[in-house]
């Protein structure tokens, strides 16, 4: 195939680019992109080609060959990879200058049906976006974290302070301080510590300050966007308790860390304001302390609209190990006579502590379904059903396969695969049977690559300790590589405290997952489960 002619004359000096080099070094140093080594990949690619002035040669072709490994064979006519990853690294780095690059002075596009990124300088006023009203509630809303503002920085070009403050200053501390003197002989008596109280409600606080759907990052002063593209609001309708945060822990089980390095730590309560329905409500923990000792190291009670919802919760033993997610679900939650949701921390052992919330519309009876895809982003199907990306996973390695996949309506389902020893801890009601359907699709034995067939990947699968596949054999069971195989089995016990826990445990090589739903059993008052979207 011929090859385009670059776009550099022999001889032309090329622009420096250093202030774009560097933007492209911390976007690829960056967490967004150190777990999404193929898009970084790609990102480097097209970027190197304009630093050496070779814009022209970034296309489709080139772009599949050199950067993503495909044969010299390649037919874009056939083979959409360049494309479908084009489309995630432009979502990639629309979350990274959301989130970690959001106040760089420089960004990287890359603009809608083209490949050639483009660099885009920001002025100072708009390096930091101004949140939406529908994003950011105004401060005045009784609980919400404030904006964090960095002290003792001035503004752009102003100038230094005039030497007559050294003498203001002093004088006015000393004014300060005969002031306090006097206060204290006049008998002021600070205020004796005491439980937090529920905050005065504001006369006007009705229709317009409720919401139908609420997901809070409990401790963060900043609002964030999660993997599925969902926001989470900074923190707000508590009272008592503080904040805490770790901006570096290592967090194990999300896709999404940074909701997990802030939290709200002591005893405290939320009073969200809920629209009338029934909801589901699910509360997310992190123990920030590696090894915080032994089980029963942080103690406490939940309490749902004046009803414990857990007793005794302790994160460590529900998670299984420290910096680790774990989440608990309950249905048919409703706004107390009030108006409110209220919920409640109290200690049984040490301080109780919350890392997020998420209240979602519900189905009266019923959990609504879960549906997960091992991969980064989120996935609608073709019968309308949305597939969220990752969670609660423990264990193995998210990669993302690129052939095509038969027997089935939605071949990009089986496009991302987490594969090792894995465990999957879905949260539950414990009141309640359900139906787990597992998909698979073989995609390394049997390739060129990975070689092998049929018996060259074994692995068991079980359901909170009871097994429920021997040697699964997805080779074997689809009749052949590249095509869709789904298992299912019903009739699925929680544990007493609401856990759903699938381990998939290697016999021979890896076992892998393409996607995992979970359906809740329990009838309606129809006496049928519907099915939703």
């Amino acid at each position: 195939m011929a090859q385009p002619t670059p776009s550099r004359r022999e001889g032309e000096t090329l622009p420096s680019f250093e202030a774009e080099r560097s933007e492209l070094r911390a976007v690829l140093a960056s967490e967004t992109f150190q777990r999404a080594p193929t898009l970084a990949q790609l990102l480097s690619y097209i970027c190197e080609k304009c630093f050496e002035g070779e814009q022209e040669l970034i296309k489709e072709y080139n772009i599949a060959v050199e950067a993503l490994g495909r044969p010299p064979d390649f037919d874009q006519k056939r083979d959409s990879i360049v494309r479908v990853e084009a489309h995630r690294l432009r979502k990639r780095l629309k979350e990274y200058y959301e989130t970690e690059g959001k106040n760089h002075r420089i960004r990287i596009e890359l603009p809608l049906g083209a490949y050639v990124p483009v660099f885009r300088r920001q002025e100072p006023s708009d390096a930091v976006p101004t949140p939406s009203p529908e994003t950011a509630p105004a401060e005045a809303v009784s609980g919400m974290a404030p904006a964090v503002r960095p002290v003792g920085t001035g503004e752009a070009g102003s100038r230094p302070p005039s030497r007559r403050w050294f003498w203001v200053l002093p004088a006015g501390l000393v004014l300060l301080a005969a002031a306090g003197l006097l206060l204290w002989k006049g008998g002021r008596k600070e205020p004796a510590a005491e439980a937090p109280k529920a905050a005065a409600q504001p006369v006007d606080l009705a229709a317009a300050a409720t919401v139908s759907e609420a997901r809070v990052a409990a401790g963060s002063a900043e609002s964030l966007r999660d993997s599925d593209g969902l926001i989470w609001l900074s923190d707000r309708y508590f009272e008592g308790g503080k904040a805490g945060a770790a901006p570096h822990m290592e967090v194990s089980g999300t896709l999404t860390p940074a909701l997990f390095r802030a939290w709200r730590e002591g005893e405290f309560r939320y009073r969200i304001p809920l629209k009338p329905g029934a909801y589901e409500l699910t509360l997310w923990f992190c123990e920030p302390q590696l090894r915080p000792g032994s089980d029963n190291s942080r103690s406490f009670r939940i309490w749902i609209n004046g009803q414990v919802g857990a007793e005794e919760f302790d994160i460590l033993t529900e998670a299984g190990a420290g910096q680790t997610v774990t989440a608990r679900t309950w249905r048919d939650i409703s706004p107390a006579a009030d108006g409110f949701l209220h919920l409640a921390f109290t200690a049984i052992g040490n301080a109780p502590l919350l890392s997020a919330l998420s209240v979602a519309p519900g189905t009266p009876g019923r959990l609504r379904p879960i549906r997960i895809a091992a991969r980064e982003e989120p996935y609608r199907d073709s019968a309308g059903y949305v597939w969220s990306s990752d969670r609660f996973f423990f264990g193995g390695k998210l990669v993302r396969r690129v052939e095509a996949i038969e027997g089935t309506d939605d071949p990009e389902l089986y496009r991302g695969e987490r594969y090792g020893r894995l465990t999957y801890t879905i949260p539950v009601p414990a009141d309640s049977t359900y139906t787990a359907v597992f998909h698979f699709a073989e995609t390394w034995f049997g390739s060129k690559q990975g070689g092998g067939g049929a018996g060259s990947r074994l692995f068991d699968i079980l359901c909170n300790g009871v097994l429920l596949e021997r040697n699964l054999d997805v080779y074997r069971e689809a009749g052949g590589p590249f095509r869709a195989l789904r298992k299912t089995y019903r009739g699925l016990k929680p544990t007493p405290n609401g856990k759903l826990v699938f381990q998939m445990i290697p016999g021979r090589n890896y076992a892998f997952l393409n996607a995992l739903e979970v359906l809740d059993e329990r009838q309606t008052a129809t006496g049928h489960r519907p099915q939703e979207k």
